[in-house]
Order: C-alpha cells, then sequence, then structure tokens
C-alpha cells in the first residue's frame, strides 16, 4: 500500500472518529429573562417599608431569570454522563444573582451527573427535592414574585424554610420511571470542621398516570447558606410537602399540604408552620390561560405563648398569554395579606414579559 492510501486511510478514520463522538456529545446554551413593571406593595405595619407603595420594573415575577449551559455524552452501553451550570440574573439592573452579592455566581445549578437504567446520580449544587416537588405542584410554578405557595415556602423575608431552594455539597439519587412512579434520595453535607453545621437528607416519591399526578417531598435541614443564616449546634428542621393534581381538560387543578416543625431554635425564630395551596390553570384561548392560586400559611410558636402567632395569606390571580413557544405576556393581581396586630394588607399590580432561550 502507497504513503498517500495509507495517509487517505487515517485521515478518513480519525474523521470518522470525530464525527461519531459529535454525534454522541452535545452542548447547549439556554436560559429565560422575564422582566415586568408594575405597582408593588405587600403586607405590613401602616408606613413600613414592606407596605409602601413602589412603581418600579422588576425582574423575575414569573420564574427567576437565568443562563445556564449543559452537555451530555453517550459513553455507550446505555450509560451517559453530564453537567450542568447556571447562574441566575437580575435584568432589571443586569446584576447577578437572586438576591446580589449574597448568590454565588453559578448558584442555581452546578453540578455533574452520570446515568443509565438504574436511574441518575447527580453531584454539586441543585435544586433540592422539596423546592421541585412545590413547583410541580402549583398553577405558576416556581414564581418567587407571585406564587403563593413559594413565596410562603421559600420567600424571603416571609419563607419559614431555613434552608434554601437549592442544595450546595448535595448528591442526589433519582430512580428511573417505574410506570409512572418515581423516587429520588438527596443529601447535602455540611462540612463544617465544628460540626455546628451538619448533614441535611431529603427523600421524595410521586406518581403520574394520564390527567393524575401526585407526590411528596420531606426534608430534614440542619446546615444553611446565603441567603439564610447559617443554622446553629443543634438546630434542625423538619419539612413535608404533598401535592396532587388533576388535568380535567377545561382545567387543570392543583393541591398542596405542608408542614415545618423546628428543633433547637429559641423565642421569634422557634415557629412551627402549616401551610396550604389551591389552584387552577384555565386555558381561555388557543395560546393563553388563566392563572388563580390562593395560599395560606398558619404560625404557631413552638416556644409557648401566642405573641408569635399569625396567618399569613396570599392570593394571585393572572393571565399569561403566548405570543410564541419561546415569548409570553402576563399581567397579574396579588394580594398579600399577613393578618399581624397592625399589619394592612399588600395589593400589587403588574405586567410583564418573559423569553425563554
Amino acid at each position: 500500500m502507497s504513503h498517500p492510501k495509507v495517509l487517505c486511510s487515517i485521515m478518513f478514520a480519525v474523521l470518522g472518529a470525530c464525527a461519531s463522538a459529535q454525534a454522541q456529545s452535545s452542548l447547549q446554551l439556554y436560559g429565560v429573562v422575564d422582566i415586568a413593571a408594575g405597582s408593588f406593595q405587600g403586607s405590613g405595619t401602616d408606613g413600613s417599608v414592606a407596605n409602601t407603595r413602589l412603581t418600579k420594573v422588576d425582574g423575575n415575577q414569573m420564574i427567576t431569570s437565568f443562563i445556564g449551559f449543559k452537555g451530555t455524552e453517550d459513553l455507550g452501553g446505555g450509560l451517559k454522563a453530564g453537567f450542568v451550570i447556571e447562574s441566575f440574573l437580575r435584568p432589571d439592573t443586569g446584576e447577578s444573582g437572586r438576591f446580589g452579592s449574597a448568590d454565588p455566581f453559578w448558584s442555581r445549578a452546578a453540578n455533574v451527573w452520570v446515568q443509565n437504567s438504574l436511574g441518575k446520580l447527580t453531584a454539586g449544587r441543585q435544586g433540592t427535592l422539596l423546592f421541585v416537588n412545590t413547583l410541580s405542584f402549583n398553577p405558576l410554578g416556581s414564581a418567587f414574585g407571585l406564587s403563593p405557595a413559594i413565596r410562603l415556602t421559600f420567600g424571603s423575608p416571609w419563607g419559614n424554610d431555613k434552608s434554601d431552594s437549592g442544595w450546595s455539597n448535595a448528591l442526589t439519587y433519582q430512580t428511573p420511571n417505574l410506570s409512572g412512579f418515581t423516587g429520588a434520595l438527596q443529601v447535602q453535607f455540611g462540612e463544617d470542621a465544628s460540626k455546628g453545621e451538619r448533614t441535611s437528607y431529603a427523600v421524595s416519591a410521586g406518581y403520574a398516570s394520564g390527567p393524575f399526578a401526585i407526590g411528596g417531598a420531606w426534608q430534614t435541614s440542619r446546615s444553611a447558606e446565603a441567603p439564610k443564616p447559617n443554622l446553629a449546634a443543634g438546630q434542625a428542621q423538619n419539612f413535608g410537602m404533598l401535592g396532587v393534581s388533576y388535568d380535567a381538560g377545561f382545567a387543570k387543578f392543583f393541591g398542596q399540604y405542608g408542614a415545618f416543625a423546628n428543633k433547637g431554635f429559641t423565642g421569634g425564630t422557634n415557629i412551627d408552620t402549616t401551610l396550604y395551596q389551591v389552584g387552577a390553570s384555565v386555558p381561555v384561548t388557543k395560546s393563553g390561560k388563566l392563572l388563580a392560586s390562593y395560599g395560606q400559611s398558619k404560625e404557631e410558636s413552638a416556644s409557648g405563648g401566642s405573641a408569635l402567632d399569625a396567618k399569613h395569606a396570599i392570593f394571585t390571580v393572572a393571565y399569561d398569554h403566548y405570543l410564541s413557544k419561546r415569548t409570553d405576556v402576563y399581567a397579574a393581581y396579588m394580594l398579600d395579606d399577613e393578618q399581624r396586630t397592625g399589619f394592612k394588607k399588600g395589593h400589587t399590580y403588574v405586567l410583564g414579559v418573559r423569553h425563554a432561550f
């Protein structure tokens, strides 16, 4: 065989290998930008910052904006591997994060995963099983600005979850879908030499068949990160959430019930909470739907006495209209009513646009 033929054979073999590798791997840039303008007012005492009405442009009402990169590789034999890195952003100011410098740059996700027919294992920063369960069973999804369930559970300063919607230093195992049944286990290591913050655990399970779905998640948090304050030695929180949904065709209905139980806290931070949410998503036109959700939390002092006992109710109604598969516009009204002595209700009105890429 002559040298030219050998070189040609080698060249085509290399090109074939490269083409095969390209076919088995992928890299994607994606994200969402959500921005709105309106009149914002929260519940609070008369003249307080929370109860002061502000007209402003604000981001992240329907979803928290972010930019992300993810990649996958087919390793053969049914085994795949991939990575996800995602950063929150605030489109009204151009800042990164949800809360400014309190968020690490890749605070939405930064992890690597492997998957085969036995399930998926993910290591790194990722959304908690509890957060995924909460957003899955309310009509407003993960809307920190407008969803009663999300605001009452995770939002600041009203949220009662001592940890965050994402866990760093975490490992998660997810089962494959077994005839509609799914499950997951999650662990977050405290990584604290003083042992003040300890390992946190979570578990979730769900079932979906046709128009019906049900899912539950439970976690015990024994460590926390910014923007939430660190937990002290002996402090922990157990929190469970159950959700159901049913798509009747003319409307999809949602319901949730959750409970927090704190341990090792004192005074004004030693509060146990129960909450529920009911809601519906109603198609109005081919491209638009009406979203309505009511949520209420009931806070009770675990230290005795009733001075800290309160109810907090949030009601949101919104119309969401899709201009295309990637762009939608929405209008919403939210009533915020924290039922404490001297507190006034808050009324919020917003118009927004959301674009996914």
